[in-house]
């Protein structure tokens, strides 16, 4: 029986700067995300930076260097995609979301792990293989925090973001690449950005065509925007640019793979943990339990204290980015 077992291969991206903490379920993989910048040799983790790989990438790319890895060098009938701090949920529990859709834990420990059902391999196995894609669930864009007010689309999402993680002129970029390079998701890239809910954060576990369709939408576009923009001011004042374009292209493609209904989804909760770090001792875990309690209230003041769209949220934002960007 063992034999008949579906290969299902959940690539979790890894930094190499920290020392997380790994779930113990086969069906995760962690990869090291810019392997060819690390210096430790010893790492018992695989790295993105063998075979066919784009590892020197990794400031621009972020995660879907690793992706990319696992696309040209790993055979498996189900591939996933995860983050060192962002999992799918596979919990039956809906769980309280924060603003951004996500659903905010304070550590990364046995006990959280237990709670989102990670450490079940079998559980998992019957659900994925129920599906040809286990998704994110989509946030709704007017419950997300932005830089500057409310948005209503996820093109005004997105457009909310200039001079934060890019200049705004890169999404009628991407858009003309669509049309040049896969014209067949043009009309859905449209309408993706015309609709009220998110999909984001490359979250996600899918049959092998279904990646395949992913990949060969996603890397022609970035890696053709990643040509032009070489040595440009723009990506040398935001160099995570293109990631973010990465990012509205999963987006344009889970809503393509919906607007299809040729294939089985279902829709789960991402978890974000707040600290993934290794920690010894009761005393440790207990301070960030007492830090992501401080953060949630505190966070809760400053709506009041600076509501959403308020005049003085964005003359404090300003002042606070202003700050920022001289430190």
């Amino acid at each position: 029986m063992e034999m008949d077992k579906s290969d299902i291969k959940i690539f979790v991206s890894r930094r190499i700067d920290l020392d997380s903490v790994t779930i113990d379920n086969p069906l995760f993989v962690p990869v090291r995300c810019g392997a060819v910048y690390d210096e430790d040799k010893s790492s018992p983790y695989f790295g993105d930076d063998t075979g066919d790989n784009i590892s020197s990438k990794r400031i621009t790319f972020s995660e879907l260097t690793v992706q990319y890895w696992a696309w040209k060098n790993v055979k498996a009938d189900w591939y996933g995609l995860c983050h060192y701090r962002r999992y799918i949920s596979f919990s039956e529990k809906k769980y309280k979301t924060g603003a951004h859709g996500l659903v905010v834990a304070p550590i990364l420990n046995e006990k959280n792990m237990r709670r989102y059902n990670l450490l079940d391999e079998q559980q998992m196995r019957r659900e994925i293989e129920q599906y040809d894609i286990i998704m994110p669930c989509g946030a709704p864009v007017a419950n997300i925090i932005l830089p500057h007010g409310r948005a209503q689309t996820v093109g005004e999402l997105w457009a909310a973001h200039d001079g934060f993680f890019f200049y705004k002129d890169i999404i009628n970029h991407m858009f003309s690449l669509i049309d040049e390079l896969t014209p067949e998701y043009s009309d859905s890239a449209k309408e993706y950005f015309l609709s009220s809910n998110h999909y984001g954060y490359n979250c996600y576990i899918m049959r092998r065509e279904l990646f395949e369709q992913l990949c060969n939408f996603q890397f022609p576009i970035i890696e053709e925007m990643a040509k032009e923009m070489d040595g440009s001011n723009d990506l040398k004042q935001y160099p995570r640019a293109i990631a973010y374009v990465g990012e509205m292209l999963f987006g344009v493609f889970l809503y393509h793979i919906k607007k299809s209904k040729k294939y089985k989804a279902k829709e789960r909760q991402i978890v974000i943990f707040e600290e993934t770090k290794k920690l010894d001792g009761l005393m440790n875990n207990v301070k960030c339990y007492l830090v992501h309690v401080i953060n949630r209230v505190v966070w809760k003041a400053s709506l009041y204290l600076f509501p959403l769209g308020s005049k003085r949220r964005e003359k404090w934002k300003n002042y606070y980015n202003l700050l920022l960007r001289k430190n």
